[in-house]
């Protein structure tokens, strides 16, 4: 990771030229910055894509505190498996599908919104039963071999029975349909599944840690200044810069990044083209943040 040599990605070397406007748009929009762990877990979401129908069909959880890239992971993986209209089918292929949990623990709403996402006609006053078994109908035709279920958290919110009841109806959809699921979520969900020695065996843990401060962290920051259009070199991945970065994010990868978009967005309307020190410090997510902290004190 030298200095001396600066990369940038293609996008980026492109957007050099454009206007302030376009390149603060790029900024704002939603990107997916590849690190080793997300890599593991992306290959291995690959593996269940290619995995041959079984009685007992893999499936993992994905834990990790908020705002530490979970969502990220599996909106990537959708993006690379995006649903398709097949010419000669009368229905789309959809290999992957993608739903955020409700936030509560109803089976109505998580059945209703995911028939929905599907393009389904959904009757309100339809069973659960009802819909579950419409759902069935359904995600064969689409071959749908992965269901992605983020913020299992929420959907588990509740008594442990209702919690069990959910974690179960997963399982069932997952026997019956002989396709993986992969869910994500924080504490909250790691603790139900444990609270099952069953349902334990089936959704084993991928752990997300925070990050450390170190060699890793410093490549992650390399990645971020990768894809930012800015005209001058910041090298936010040395010395000072990685280690006031790691404080100010407490190592939660989601917060490097908007500290970072925040930052980079002030360095092109001040005409500065790069992330000092000073533009971190001063740069308005951190300041914001900063009076907050103060609030609460």
């Amino acid at each position: 990771m030298s200095g001396n040599d600066r990369r940038l990605s293609q996008r980026a070397v492109e957007l050099l030229n454009s206007s302030d406007e376009e390149r603060l748009a790029h900024i704002d929009k939603p990107f997916f910055i590849p690190y080793q762990r997300a890599s593991e877990l992306l290959a291995e979401m690959e593996d269940l894509l290619e995995h041959p129908k079984v009685n007992r069909m893999p499936n993992f959880l994905i834990v990790g505190r908020s705002d530490n890239g979970k969502t990220e992971i599996l909106r990537e993986f959708l993006k690379r498996h995006p649903a398709e209209d097949r010419c000669g089918y009368d229905t789309a292929y959809a290999p992957v599908i993608y739903i955020q949990s409700p936030p509560g623990p109803s089976e109505h709403i998580f059945l209703n919104n995911l028939l929905m996402l599907l393009g389904a006609v959904v009757k309100p006053n339809d069973s659960s039963d009802r819909k579950l078994l419409q759902l069935l109908a359904i995600l064969p035709r689409l071959q749908t071999k992965i269901l992605m279920v983020d913020e299992l958290n929420a959907l588990l919110a509740g008594s442990a029975t209702k919690q069990r009841f959910m974690l179960n109806m997963l399982k069932f959809i997952s026997n019956e349909l002989q396709i993986c699921i992969v869910a994500a979520g924080t504490l909250e969900a790691e603790h139900a599944i444990r609270s099952d020695a069953q349902l334990q065996s089936r959704f084993p843990l991928r752990t997300l840690p925070r990050w450390q401060q170190g060699e890793d962290f410093r490549r992650l920051l390399y990645n971020f200044e990768y894809i930012l259009p800015l005209k001058l070199p910041s090298e936010i991945y040395k010395g000072e810069m990685a280690s006031k970065l790691y404080g100010l994010s407490e190592g939660v990868i989601g917060e490097v990044a908007k500290i970072l978009r925040s930052a980079a967005k002030q360095a092109i309307k001040n005409g500065e083209e790069r992330i000092s020190m000073e533009a971190i410090t001063n740069c308005p997510y951190v300041s914001r943040k900063g009076n907050v902290d103060i609030e609460l004190l």
